[in-house]
């Protein structure tokens, strides 16, 4: 029996954040285009998460859904954004697009996965560096 589909929390952590030069809000970003802040911890890193359905495809290939995941079945993402406050015909400071890239045997029975996206840029294309946290 598959384990899929299922609920996975994905939290990505910034030690710092890079500096702006006007007013925004920076979060996850929702379908609604929507901003969702993080969380900042004792150690000054911020924290975004959410909440991404995991499921197979009819190809049987993981996919993710949810009102946190754009793009295509073959290319889902989350966006961190900054979006300008108060809002102005361009939405958006910058937005840094996080793969959700991985196969069913790196999430196994995870229930949670991690990423720390420090120094992450607008169309990085480098791999991220997940951790899965198990059931139990």
């Amino acid at each position: 029996m598959s384990e899929f589909p299922r609920d996975i929390r994905v939290t990505l952590v910034c030690k710092t954040l890079p500096p702006i030069d006007e007013p925004a809000m920076v979060g996850l970003q929702d379908k609604g285009q929507a901003v969702h802040a993080g969380t900042r911890r004792n150690d000054g890193s911020m924290e975004f998460s959410c909440v991404v359905q995991a499921r197979e495809n009819s190809a049987g290939n993981l996919d993710f859904a949810g009102t946190f995941v754009h793009g295509t079945p073959s290319s889902r993402f989350l966006y961190l954004s900054w979006k300008r406050s108060p809002p102005a015909a361009a939405l958006w400071v910058q937005r840094v697009k996080i793969p959700l890239t991985f196969s069913a045997v790196d999430i196994g029975a995870a229930t949670e996965i991690r990423a720390d996206i420090t120094g992450r840029r607008p169309h990085s294309t480098e791999s991220i560096g997940w951790t899965a946290k198990r059931r139990g």
